[in-house]
């Protein structure tokens, strides 16, 4: 036992891999969307009409592909796998390291969905060393047709050790070593987190200072996933022509922590129909999202 949690046991990973999710009714408004494109610091430009196109429904009705991470919220409650076995795990260890996308249409401005999660593997790195959680969640509209397929690597460090494979667990993406194609930087607001925070994670690590000292920061940090859309923008900008239909996968690997109000160097390289890219914090010389992949359609 760690603290208040119990250790996970190879039958329970085994159970979770085997076992069925139930599929449930989900919604999103336009609320939602045009929130989420604020949120990660479009329409600082208020006259800028292809960010517009992002936050205005009377000149627009795109919706940024990476607001799939915040949009994906369910009506009740069913069978879920993800939250049967991660409910065992010490969340207080949990590290958030990847987040991968695959879109399947162009996401409409307000839908409704049904939603079904999946645990994909646990791979055991050894006691003292944790394990990573990998799982995935379809989404798709009411007719049926799926929309968007979300994926998340997750590490709980004080989790390792219980018996299981090693082998098998997500291989990053290689960042090519040409210098890069493209260059995007984009300022942050100081505030960004109090917004973020209304597109649904609350978490009081990122608007709360006393707490953010006890977990070792100086000041609360910023939404890893918000981090996530501030690069999506950079690429949808800067690769795409802010042309949404486009973008096919977006997939990421966190690597440091970023602070509301730094500036987000978001290079970028093309190879066909793939963009690989990073985000460069300009005023710590750091990389905070690593193995980035597009894939264009």
């Amino acid at each position: 036992m760690t603290g208040d949690f119990m250790s996970i046991t190879l039958e329970d990973v085994e159970a979770t891999l085997a076992g069925e999710s139930e599929e449930v009714p989900g919604s999103y408004t336009d609320r939602d969307s045009l929130l989420y494109a604020v949120a990660i610091g479009m329409g600082k430009d208020p006259l800028d009409v292809k960010e517009l196109d992002y936050v205005c429904e009377t000149v627009g009705n795109r919706v940024v592909p990476t607001a799939a991470s915040v949009l994906t919220r369910a009506s009740r409650s069913g069978a879920n796998p993800v939250r049967d076995l991660t409910s065992k795990m010490n969340f207080v260890m949990l590290l958030h390291g990847e987040q991968r996308l695959a879109v399947h249409q162009p996401l409409p401005p307000a839908a409704n969905t049904l939603i079904g999660n999946k645990v994909t593997g646990v791979y055991d790195k050894g006691e003292g060393k944790g394990a990573l959680v990998t799982s995935e969640t379809l989404v798709k509209l009411e007719d049926g047709s799926p929309l968007y397929t979300v994926g998340s690597t997750m590490f709980y460090r004080g989790d390792g050790g219980f018996g299981g494979n090693s082998d098998g667990a997500p291989v990053p993406h290689a960042i090519p070593e040409r210098e890069p194609d493209e260059v995007c930087e984009l300022p942050q607001r100081q505030d960004q987190a109090m917004v973020y925070a209304l597109c649904g994670d609350r978490n009081p690590l990122r608007r709360d200072p006393g707490i953010a000292k006890k977990a070792g920061f100086d000041v609360p940090i910023l939404h890893g996933l918000c981090s996530y859309g501030i690069a999506c923008h950079a690429v949808l900008k800067t690769m795409f022509g802010y042309d949404q239909t486009r973008m096919k996968s977006f997939d990421v690997r966190f690597s440091a922590p970023v602070f509301p109000g730094e500036t987000h160097l978001v290079e970028m390289w093309q190879d066909d129909d793939v963009v690989s890219f990073r985000t460069r914090i300009k005023e710590r010389d750091i990389i905070s999202i690593n193995n980035g992949r597009c894939e264009l359609g």
